[in-house]
């Protein structure tokens, strides 16, 4: 029985001969193909920018007064309660 499967379709992507360079010398490095170390760094560079949005956000939060104290206060109440619970255990 033959399974069919669709195959993935691979983009091309032009990149300069310095980016080519630096890519090539971390695969080697790193004794992967170039595709994957590619693949990495794109999905490293997702994870920062999630962070960065994260660390951005929190900035603004601490810097508005009101919304930094009824954050710290929601906290409160948070430890309080899971203390309670410790104490119910």
């Amino acid at each position: 029985m033959t399974q069919t499967r669709k195959r993935e379709r691979d983009a091309v992507v032009r990149i300069d001969h310095r980016t080519d360079e630096i890519l090539t010398a971390l695969a080697r490095e790193r004794n992967e193909d170039k595709k994957q170390v590619l693949a990495d760094s794109v999905e490293m560079l997702r994870r920062q920018t999630i962070l960065d949005a994260l660390c951005e956000a929190y900035r603004d939060l601490r810097n508005d007064p009101e919304a930094w104290a009824a954050e710290l206060a929601e906290r409160a109440e948070w430890q309080s309660a899971a203390l309670e619970r410790l104490r119910d255990e």
